[in-house]
């Protein structure tokens, strides 16, 4: 029966399978993701998984150090010859690959159970044609894997690692070394007299030991123990991180030419070799605790940054809203100002006036009000008999159809000066490095490279705006209101009503005169004409009355409704520009939230301290607050 994971173990898991869950659908959208699970599924989980506790010591440093001549010393054990793992010139930079050598209990123990795993492990036979002929047929790309030979003279704890230099001109050299370093707990850095202050070394090192991961400095090819300290204490310096412990070995020839090993003594205490240091390094629980700490340290740097990320993202996709929504608000203004619906200004010169007027002129615009309305009633009702027309549409719904139709042909005729900006807008966006390559993706799809070319690209956009058009028909009747507003404030500076008192009841009376004409000589089927043209020559003297009032009452009706109807316009515009990637923009924007969201909870979930303050933090019923 397997043990129950570890509590930070578990803590682990569940980030995890938050990365695998929901969240996932759009992960390779973020760089940082890739990150988070690699240092989770590379480092973290293996580390802490339990079951057999070892420490990975990678090998380190720029070129012709001396790299693999110490991997291969340290692989044979003190007294015994010189032996090849990795491959060694004296030229350098003959590892390409990470090679390991480690005991077989060990290799049986990783092998047993994969969880403990941090790299791929490739067994190669030891020798240097094994080790060649495994790394030249490496895949590309096999960054992570690790050819490993087996050596009965290495401890159980151990796993040595051997990296190619980082400071070569191949860059899959550096990738080598950078997967190393991902998840080593001590690294053993070696340098010369000629690399010591090497820009590389530093600024290569600088960032895996920002977090306190311990390291080793060996400092080959020593002239003599005061240089060799006084180079070290440099390079402590130029890191801000004081290494373990300082080995020095003298310049040999036979070393260089392979024929004899090397082996570093330790510069406080020249009795203590490299080789026997490392094999009791298992036995230093405060290193990998120190190791421990450094990694999560790492992973919540790693949180902080994805989560910053997708921060950006979600700024510059708005931003990228913002400002295609910002050249499509010129256009809603446009149409809605010359889409202006006249039945609720008309109304509000009704309402307000009819509040107003002697009893007699109440009294008859109330009772030709009750014979309009059963007049148009009957006549409608007439024509759908003799027609077979549908069912009834009300007087507001007729008006905001109309208003629709109106506010299309508005559209229709502007929406070429709004597209072919938009397009070069779109297509701007599309190479934006800060979006997410699925929003870059939509918009391109989008643009004119990605549909139908010319006119019906266009056309198509078009069309899509038109559907987005939509009325509230509570805005109608907030228009009307506003419109009482503005007609009130007028009369009271006018104070003078008498010809708008006769001009209303002439409206009120059009509108039959013209359907009693139009039906005397159809027979009754030309109502719906008739009534419709009372309404617009009532629409007519509203306007003349505006102007009776004073040209300030109509601009400020149209620039009211303008302010209530241009947003909704301008976003029926952008609906048509974007297409499809109006909703991809929004799942993307939506899916970096919740990223953010939880890498911000994650990253602060608990202290950050070492593993053994996290475990022991945890089994206290204080500690499941934490998770």
């Amino acid at each position: 029966m397997s043990e129950a994971p570890r509590p930070l173990t578990q803590r682990l898991r569940d980030l995890h399978r938050t990365l695998d869950g929901p969240l996932a659908a759009g992960a390779s959208d973020w760089v940082g993701v890739a990150a988070v699970r690699a240092r989770l599924e590379r480092d973290l989980l293996p580390r802490t998984a339990g079951g057999h506790e070892h420490l990975v010591v990678g090998i380190v440093g720029p070129n012709n150090a001396g790299k693999s001549s110490l991997f291969n010393a340290l692989v044979a054990g003190e007294g015994a010859g010189p032996i090849t793992v990795s491959p060694a010139e004296p030229t350098g930079g003959a590892t390409r690959r990470l090679v390991g050598a480690l005991s077989p209990a060990l290799r049986a123990a990783l092998e047993a159970e994969p969880t403990l795993q941090r790299f791929d492990l490739r067994p190669v036979t030891c020798g240097v044609d094994g080790v060649v002929q495994a790394r030249e047929s490496a895949e590309p790309g096999a960054e992570a894997a690790l050819f490993l030979v087996d050596s009965s003279s290495l401890p159980d704890s151990l796993l040595l690692v051997d990296t190619p230099d980082f400071d070569s001109v191949l860059r899959e050299n550096r990738a080598v070394t950078d997967a190393l370093l991902a998840v080593a707990d001590v690294a053993v850095v070696v340098v010369t007299r000629h690399t010591y202050q090497n820009l590389d070394v530093i600024e290569f090192l600088s960032g895996w030991l920002e977090h306190g991961r311990p390291w080793v400095l060996v400092y080959n090819e020593s002239i003599d123990d005061a240089t060799t300290l006084a180079h070290a204490r440099k390079v402590e310096e130029d890191l801000g991180q004081p290494a373990e412990a300082i080995f020095a070995a003298e310049f040999r020839a036979e070393v260089a030419r392979g024929e004899a090993p090397l082996e570093p003594r330790d510069l406080r205490d020249p009795g203590v070799s490299l080789s026997s240091w490392l094999r009791a390094l298992g036995d230093r629980g405060d290193l990998k605790a120190r190791a421990m700490e450094a990694s999560l340290a790492a992973l919540r740097g790693d949180l902080l940054q994805l989560g910053s990320e997708c921060r950006r993202s979600i700024d510059t996709i708005d931003g990228a809203r913002a400002g295609l929504r910002e050249s499509a608000a010129p256009l809603g203004r446009a149409v809605a100002r010359e889409a202006m619906p006249m039945g609720p200004f008309l109304e509000a010169f009704r309402d307000v006036l009819d509040e107003r007027p002697s009893l007699v002129q109440r009294e008859l615009r109330r009772g030709l009000r009750w014979t309009g309305d059963r007049l148009v009633g009957g006549l409608r009702w007439a024509r759908r008999q003799l027609t077979g027309g549908g069912a009834r549409e009300s007087a507001a719904e007729a008006a905001g159809r109309t208003l629709l139709e109106v506010e299309r042909a508005e559209l229709e005729r502007r929406w070429a000066g709004f597209y072919e900006p938009g397009q070069r807008r779109m297509r701007e966006l599309s190479r934006d490095g800060e979006l997410p390559a699925r929003a870059k993706g939509a918009l391109a799809g989008q643009t004119s490279a990605g549909q139908p070319s010319g006119p019906s690209g266009a056309r198509a956009s078009f069309e899509r705006a038109a559907a987005a058009l939509a009325l509230d028909p509570a805005l109608l009747e907030e228009h009307r209101a506003a419109c009482r507003e503005i007609i009130r404030e007028e009369l009271d500076r006018q104070g003078s009503e008498a010809f708008l008192q006769l001009a209303v009841d002439v409206m009120h009376l059009l509108p039959l005169g013209v359907a009693g004409v139009l039906i005397v000589h159809t027979g009754g089927l030309g109502s719906d004409v008739a009534m419709a043209g009372g309404g617009a020559a009532a629409a007519a003297l509203a306007e003349r009355l505006s102007r009776t009032l004073g040209t300030g009452v109509a601009l400020s009706a149209r620039a009211r409704w303008t302010e209530l109807r241009a947003s909704r316009i301008a976003d029926a515009a952008l609906a048509g520009l974007l297409g499809p990637a109006a909703q991809v923009l929004s799942e993307v924007e939506g899916e970096a939230g919740a990223l953010a969201s939880t890498c911000d909870q994650w990253a602060t979930a608990w202290s950050w301290e070492s593993f053994e303050s996290a475990e022991e933090r945890d089994r206290t019923p204080d500690g499941e607050a934490a998770s």
